[in-house]
């Protein structure tokens, strides 16, 4: 080999590896991730754009071309409007992930396909239809167009009477073959014809099963007396309806279509009728209160005892209640017990201790209620399960709690102890003559003396009056 040839062998190679590296280092830098096919799709140039460009581009003109389009279908003489849109889509993924293969394909290869489509004097357009992938999707449209409507089928349907159950026996008619409909309307969708009446193929349809077990068990009830809830609401009573299953479903089996059967219902009167409840006189709760405090034993069986004797009395408009009448002689012999008592100031044993709190706990339920108050004595000494001027003592023969249902109607008093909570609560209930609220306050002269006030106000706030209810001084 002469040294002329020689020379341009080394040129050729020096040549070559040049290309080989300018070619090595495009590729390098070709690391973008855009289109660079020259693609339209439906009009939309998608070269330039990022995968996620392009799918958002495309899919917001599918939108706004198909987003109104309706076909509409005739059934029976009716025209219903289908919104196809909901059931129609396009796979903008699979058209992009295609465009976007180009140019982005291995490290080798990638810069002479780039320099390719650089060149390229071809534009390729893309139609691009929307097609129905998913039938659950068509069927959906459908059903909210109403196609279903449009049977001439009469379904069996029943009515409730006071005394019967009224059964027509559903029809025979045409319905839409919704099968054959929806082979019509993916054939329109294909060609694009969305401006075509369909009309819709019809099927002979008989009414649907009834179900007859189903209709008692939504139709049935027991019987259930009126009655007054936690609260005092009442609970309206419940008429028992029933009626025979099996002989009403032979008969509706027996039947023609068209036929009217009347299967007469089992009525069950309530013992106690909501009008019976709504007679009674104790709806409204007027005043309670609670106050807490068991102790021993020996008071709480004091206590129970008092609770028992007072819970369930009625007093009519006018009348004055005892405590000391209610409770009677508080005796060993009638199950009272030996418990605290206070005498002169002094706390001791003696029998029926502790029945003071029942006597206490209604008086303040008396005040809350509006009651006017007849008589109230304090104790000699403070208590500790209420204020100062809360109290109400009681001594069998010389001190009495009393009040008066001054209410234009009978009030009855609740009375119950809570093991539980060592509570004792006194409610009253009659009829409300107004919405007047009630607040207690109580005010000292002195450490040892006060006086208790009610003050009544009417639904707006107002004061209507103040009233001094009670007077009580301590010995300590």
């Amino acid at each position: 080999m002469n040294k002329q040839m020689k020379n341009t062998l080394i040129k050729v190679l020096i040549f070559f590896v040049l290309l080989v590296g300018a070619y090595c280092l495009w590729c390098h830098f070709l690391t973008d991730n855009v289109i660079w096919t020259k693609l339209k799709v439906n009009g939309i140039a998608i070269q330039g754009m990022t995968e996620e460009e392009a799918i958002i581009a495309i899919t917001e003109d599918f939108q706004k071309n198909y987003q109104d389009k309706q076909m509409t279908v005739t059934l029976n003489g009716q025209e219903f409007q289908v919104s196809i849109y909901p059931a129609l889509s396009i796979d903008a993924k699979a058209v992009v992930a295609s465009a976007y293969s180009l140019g982005h394909g291995s490290w080798i290869t990638h810069g002479t396909d780039r320099i390719q489509l650089m060149n390229s004097k071809t534009k390729e357009e893309l139609t691009l239809l929307p097609t129905v992938r998913n039938q659950d999707d068509l069927d959906a449209v459908l059903e909210e167009a109403g196609i279903q409507n449009g049977s001439t089928t009469i379904q069996t349907s029943c009515e409730l009477t006071d005394t019967s159950l009224v059964i027509t026996k559903g029809i025979t008619g045409m319905g839409p073959d919704l099968n054959a409909l929806k082979k019509e309307i993916l054939s329109a969708i294909s060609r694009e014809d969305y401006e075509a009446v369909i009309e819709c193929p019809t099927v002979e349809t008989a009414p649907e099963e009834f179900d007859m077990e189903a209709y008692y068990e939504q139709v049935h009830t027991e019987a259930t007396d009126a009655s007054l809830g936690e609260n005092n609401e009442i609970i309206p009573a419940v008429t028992g309806i029933s009626f025979d299953v099996e002989a009403a479903q032979n008969r509706l089996d027996r039947a023609r279509e068209g036929l009217v059967i009347t299967i007469p219902l089992e009525i069950t009167l309530p013992e106690v009728s909501t009008e019976e409840i709504e007679a009674l006189p104790y709806l409204n709760l007027l005043g309670t209160y609670t106050t807490y405090g068991g102790g021993t034993k020996n008071r709480i069986t004091n206590l129970k005892l008092a609770v028992e004797a007072c819970d369930g009395v009625e007093l009519q408009p006018g009348q004055t209640f005892s405590y000391n009448d209610t409770l009677g002689p508080r005796t060993e012999e009638r199950g009272y017990k030996e418990a605290t008592v206070i005498v002169g100031g002094e706390h001791a044993q003696d029998i029926g201790g502790g029945i003071c709190q029942v006597s206490t706990t209604l008086f303040m339920a008396c005040l809350q209620a509006d009651l006017s108050i007849v008589e109230r004595h304090n104790h000699a000494a403070r208590i500790d399960y209420v204020d100062d001027g809360l109290d109400a003592a009681v001594v069998y023969g010389s001190q009495d709690f009393r009040f008066q249902n001054n209410t234009s109607y009978p009030i009855k008093i609740s009375a119950v102890y809570d093991e539980a909570e060592e509570s004792v609560t006194v409610s009253l209930y009659g009829t409300k003559e107004n919405n007047n609220t009630v607040e207690i306050t109580t005010e000292h002269s002195d450490p040892n003396t006060c006086k208790t006030y009610r003050s009544v106000y009417d639904e707006a706030g107002n004061l209507l009056r103040t009233e001094e209810v009670g007077y009580s001084q301590y010995k300590q």
